[in-house]
């Protein structure tokens, strides 16, 4: 009996090393299986993310003027009117063609136009001149004539 009880704890031990000698290759195999994946996760991660800021940029250089969608609502508004208001005569596409005429008004007898283009830049910019010179000017006047003390100058070091 004392042999069979040697050959069971062999055969016992024997087993105990090929699970252990099997451990330690899936333990080997584990990290590199993981370092793989964690690679090819990386690259279509960033595959996705070069598509997806290639379909971006792609949108924003073809996207559609406002003036072209205009032109695509109005198109498809016209295709929804019915034949007889899509053929109109010539005459009134002429009339609608046309410039507007120019506005005169009339104030107590006197004749008002529309001012010119200069004029109405004039009329936008001398306002902001004159606040911004005024405000120069009152601010040289209410500043104190002594001498200032040097905590209350702010003072910049120049450097060649």
């Amino acid at each position: 009996m004392g042999s069979s009880e040697d050959e069971i704890d062999r055969q016992i031990d024997e087993g105990r090393e090929q699970i252990d000698e099997n451990l330690g290759v899936l333990e080997q195999r584990a990290p590199s299986n993981a370092a793989r994946y964690a690679k090819i996760t990386a690259v279509i991660v960033g595959v996705a993310v070069v598509a997806g800021a290639g379909v971006l940029v792609y949108r924003r250089m073809n996207r559609q003027t406002r003036t072209e969608r205009l032109r695509s609502m109005v198109v498809e508004a016209l295709r929804d009117l019915p034949e007889s208001l899509r053929d109109l005569p010539d005459e009134v596409s002429r009339r609608l063609k046309r410039s507007l005429p120019s506005i005169k008004v009339v104030v107590n007898g006197e004749e008002f136009e529309e001012p010119g283009t200069l004029e109405r830049i004039v009329r936008r910019v001398v306002p902001a001149v004159v606040g911004t010179a005024s405000g120069a000017v009152i601010e040289r006047f209410t500043r104190s004539s002594g001498p200032e003390d040097a905590s209350s100058r702010s003072t910049v070091n120049a450097y060649d």
